[in-house]
């Protein structure tokens, strides 16, 4: 017993009676109805990939809208972040300034005082610093014009371009340069040109 490809068998094909008149007329209109059904279904299948293609699209549209409103965000925290430690750098500076120049020098009755304010300067360095703040270290390191400005030269043994003083503290925010530092660096003493 041999299988044809819809399944029925060869003797079941030979069983089967020849079509009558009437199916014979009514064959090519089966078959038209047929073609209908098919083209039906194509348009249907087409409307269904163009649909998941707008789908797609609209998913990949939400999601770029989505990473673009973070990165917005992001940026507008970091500007304002910025701006408010920007301002609060002057604050800091005229802090340490009045500390310094007083070490060594408390009289007992404004020690209270002194440590007080010592306190305030700990708190607001540790709080600037939680949200990325970082002083840059300058002492002892070569001029970096990306990250310092040179306010005088001082003629000097050490090798030129050589930082001798910090002037104005320079800080970084989140690995961002926010203000160089002024320093003040070493120059080679000039030869006397009119000297043979």
């Amino acid at each position: 017993m041999k299988l044809w490809n819809n399944g029925e068998t060869v003797e079941e094909k030979k069983e089967k009676p020849p079509l009558s008149e009437q199916e014979k007329i009514e064959q090519p209109e089966r078959i038209e109805l047929l073609k209908t059904e098919h083209d039906d279904l194509l348009r249907k299948a087409g409307e269904l990939l163009e649909l998941r293609d707008r789908y797609l699209r609209s998913a990949a549209d939400f999601e770029n809208a989505k990473k673009r409103l973070l990165k917005e965000r992001d940026d507008l925290f970091k500007y304002v972040l910025e701006s408010v430690v920007f301002d609060l750098l002057p604050v800091l500076d005229n802090m340490e300034r009045a500390l310094r120049g007083h070490v060594g020098e408390v009289p007992e009755n404004a020690k209270p005082l002194y440590n007080g304010f010592m306190l305030i300067h700990k708190q607001l360095t540790s709080a600037l610093a939680e949200h990325g703040l970082k002083r840059l270290e300058v002492l002892g390191k070569s001029f970096d014009p990306h990250q310092h400005e040179a306010v005088d030269h001082i003629v000097s043994d050490q090798a030129e371009g050589f930082i001798l003083e910090e002037v104005v503290a320079g800080y970084e925010l989140k690995g961002r340069l926010i203000r160089p530092a002024k320093v003040k660096i070493a120059t080679k003493k000039e030869e006397n040109k009119g000297a043979k």
